[in-house]
């Protein structure tokens, strides 16, 4: 009795520890468990907080549609081609380089308004194009050139001249006359690039000088909508007056005064410099080959046998340069960032000095390099 008694205690001695045993690996496991839950719980938070981002963001979205490329429908007006239309392009945007005025601007609008007057003109990549149809038509005056590429046309053919003028950008201006014509256009270039510069650095001075004034210290806080609406500003339409002019194809009788007949009526769309700057400009070193100033060539060679009028296709790809056009989205960008960082209207000078006008003057600097 006695004994069964005794392995009846052990018995129960065994099953109590199991329990106990048990009981302590439960509480030992606890913590993770709660843990679990914790994270559980705290995930639909993280989802939620997802699932809410879009919402933030859809309103920006619609608030700044993409404007580059407003004009990828570019009206040509009638009696002009799209050498002459995207020259025009050009010659707006140099016109309201010409028309700043610092010392008309004494209220934070004015500044604003004059802003935005010329980095609208960033808005669409065709401003790249622009430059390039207008060197084409300071190159399309010299006789030479324009005689020998009419002589070629008449040898090959029409279409086996405008084949290699697209697909070796070089060949233009490897023709007699095709390196004093490539000059023209480089110095047209570069006389604007310095003369738009100009006008940069005295913007530049301008944000220190008018620090000084009161109007130009006070802050705002519409830098969102400001930045909104420099977005979304629409590049202008080509003046149907200069688009004909930059038009006006090489005549068929070429002699010295035809060209300085031409030369005048360019100067005429466009006169952020003259003859006296053009003459002045001196090369550090040759214009580089395959650059855009050979595209500039390739499309006067083009616009001497009638391209622009009845060949749009090859006259734009020849007149749309990868660099430059990079080049003139980098100024946009540039200048929406910095037009957004603004707080006070004196900064807003800073950012006209440095991006469509100083970064613009360097995009056309570079053509020859």
């Amino acid at each position: 009795m006695s004994k069964k008694w005794l392995a009846c205690a052990v018995a129960t001695l065994f099953v109590s520890a199991g329990l106990a045993i048990s009981v302590d690996a439960s509480a030992q496991q606890r913590p993770k468990a709660s843990a679990t839950k914790a994270t559980a719980k705290k995930a639909p938070a993280r989802k939620a907080a997802a699932k809410k981002a879009p919402a933030s963001k859809a309103p920006v979205a619609k608030a700044v549609p993409t404007t580059p490329g407003v004009l990828a429908g570019l009206a040509i007006p009638p009696g002009a081609n799209t050498l002459g239309a995207h020259a025009a392009l050009y010659a707006s945007y140099a016109a309201d380089v010409e028309a700043l005025t610092i010392g008309s601007i004494t209220t934070g609008r004015a500044l604003t308004l004059s802003t935005e007057r010329i980095a609208r003109h960033l808005n669409s990549d065709r401003l790249a194009l622009g430059v390039v149809a207008y060197g084409a038509a300071w190159a399309a005056t010299q006789d030479e050139f324009v005689s020998e590429v009419r002589k070629l046309e008449a040898r090959i053919g029409r279409d086996a001249l405008i084949a290699k003028l697209r697909t070796e950008i070089a060949f233009a201006r490897s023709l007699p006359g095709g390196e004093q014509a490539a000059q023209l256009a480089a110095r047209a270039i570069l006389a604007d690039a310095a003369k738009i510069q100009e006008e940069g650095d005295a913007f530049k001075q301008a944000a220190y000088d008018w620090q000084k004034y009161a109007w130009a210290k006070v802050s705002t806080s519409d830098s969102k909508a400001r930045n909104a609406a420099l977005r979304t500003l629409v590049a202008p339409v080509p003046a149907t007056e200069a688009a004909i002019t930059l038009s006006a194809l090489p005549e068929a009788s070429v002699s010295p005064q035809t060209t300085q007949a031409r030369a005048t009526s360019i100067q005429r769309s466009v006169r952020l410099t003259n003859q006296t700057a053009r003459d002045g400009v001196t090369f550090a070193e040759p214009i580089r080959a395959w650059s855009p100033i050979d595209r500039m060539v390739s499309l006067a060679a083009l616009s001497a046998i009638g391209g622009p009028v009845d060949r749009k296709e090859d006259t734009e790809a020849l007149m749309r340069d990868p660099r430059l056009v990079s080049c003139v989205n980098s100024s946009r960008l540039n200048m929406q960032m910095c037009n957004a960082a603004t707080k006070q209207p004196y900064e807003r000078s800073f950012c006209l000095a440095e991006h469509p006008l100083g970064e613009i003057a360097k995009c056309m600097a570079k053509t020859v390099r």
